[in-house]
């Protein structure tokens, strides 16, 4: 089906603009990007809990759920705020979304696919489905349900049901394409690869020329980044164990973000009273530049096997950054191969604080390996990773 007259589209996304998180300013990147090639936007999201609220960006159009509820990491505020946004989204889509044109439907909340399913029966409308991690797997492994529980299988189906009646599921990594196909074979043919891209575009700067850098006394000291979601599917812990180990060194780690893992950061700090770990919020957008490049590595980790239910989006502004990246991840994991066939950064196993700790006291005494890291991922960005690589393959799906 080919789109005719002013192409158009429809996106249902809990996160939008101004919301700070990752997937709220991807969203907002991909709405702003398609509006730019003369596309006609209209947005459906949840309401943050900053005072100022834009009713339009950029062209964009863009329509709020009401929700009482703050944002929060807790995981019923969290599923509060979902429901506000699926009730709202559904009257939406009921009596707003244009039924001849494209709906995209990113999975935040997971479920959000059964408003393209109503779509789908009350408009003959057809969805687009946004894979941001594979549900209810994900959320299994974070431990917030039992897996093959009754509950579990109940969701399992009704991801399955969202999954076959759109016109094409989109995932973040050929790991999470991969792990769908063995699931549902029946659906291979639906299953498209989109790699994220860098939230900003980031200059190449040194440390010791960054402002953020000098404010935070990293221009001078050995600097590894942890930058994003400190979720449950990250493995933090191998990450403040090995800055245990290395208390005494002119190393420094620094955590910028928020989320349910961040009390581990907090308590390793407290219990063995830690110099060696700063802990900062999400930082502004504009920020993001300074911020990612304030460091000598970077660090991206996951738990074993989250892997191929997840993609981590903090990969791709460290590519962008030029900095080196060590990934916390299963060996042969599609980020070990990413890193390892480029040379830009280095897999280690997750719990494996020393081994962590041994590769990190390497590179702070190699700094013409760090350097050429740091080339490499941001050569490989540039060939592979950019915004309108990702905006043009969006485009040929949505509107072809």
């Amino acid at each position: 089906m080919i789109y005719t007259d002013i192409h158009e589209i429809t996106t249902l996304t809990q996160y939008f603009y101004p919301h700070q998180g990752a997937t709220s300013q991807l969203m907002t990147d991909l709405a702003k990007g398609l509006s730019s090639r003369r596309y006609s936007v209209n947005i459906f999201t949840g309401t943050p809990a900053e005072q100022t609220i834009p009713e339009s960006l950029n062209q964009i159009n863009i329509n709020r759920a009401f929700s009482p509820i703050k944002s929060s990491i807790s995981i019923y505020s969290k599923l509060a705020s979902s429901i506000f946004f699926l009730l709202g989204a559904l009257w939406y889509v009921i009596f707003s979304v244009p039924r001849n044109k494209p709906l995209l439907i990113a999975s935040n909340p997971p479920y959000a696919g059964v408003l393209g399913i109503c779509f789908k029966i009350i408009h003959r409308g057809k969805y687009y489905f946004l894979v941001q991690d594979i549900f209810p797997e994900s959320a299994a492994m974070s431990g917030i349900i039992k897996a093959n529980s009754i509950f579990y299988k109940f969701l399992s189906k009704l991801i399955y049901l969202t999954y076959k009646y759109s016109e094409c599921i989109i995932v973040l990594s050929t790991s999470m394409q991969e792990f769908l196909e063995k699931k549902y074979p029946d659906l291979k043919l639906k299953i498209k690869v989109i790699e994220n891209w860098a939230i900003e575009d980031i200059p190449t700067v040194s440390k010791q020329e960054n402002r953020f850098a000098q404010q935070h006394k990293l221009d001078k000291i050995f600097t590894v980044l942890y930058s994003g979601n400190l979720g449950r599917l990250h493995d933090i812990e191998t990450i403040t164990e090995a800055a245990i180990i290395l208390k005494n060194d002119p190393i420094k780690f620094v955590f910028i973000g928020d989320g349910a893992k961040t009390k581990i950061v907090r308590q390793a700090i407290d219990t063995h009273n830690l110099k060696n770990i700063i802990l900062l919020p999400y930082q502004p957008r504009e920020s993001l530049s300074l911020s990612l490049t304030a460091c000598d590595i970077s660090l991206v980790s996951l738990i074993p096997g989250a892997e191929s239910i997840v993609a981590p989006s903090k990969l791709y502004g460290m590519l962008a950054a030029g900095r080196g990246i060590i990934s916390i991840s299963l060996p042969n994991s599609y980020i070990d191969q990413l890193l390892t066939n480029s040379n830009c950064g280095i897999n280690v196993p997750p719990h494996n604080p020393e081994y962590l700790a041994d590769i990190i006291r390497k590179l702070q005494s190699d700094e013409e390996r760090v350097k050429l890291m740091g080339e490499r991922a941001r050569k490989l960005y540039e060939d592979k990773y950019t915004f309108h690589r990702a905006l043009g393959e969006y485009e040929h799906i949505l509107f072809s």
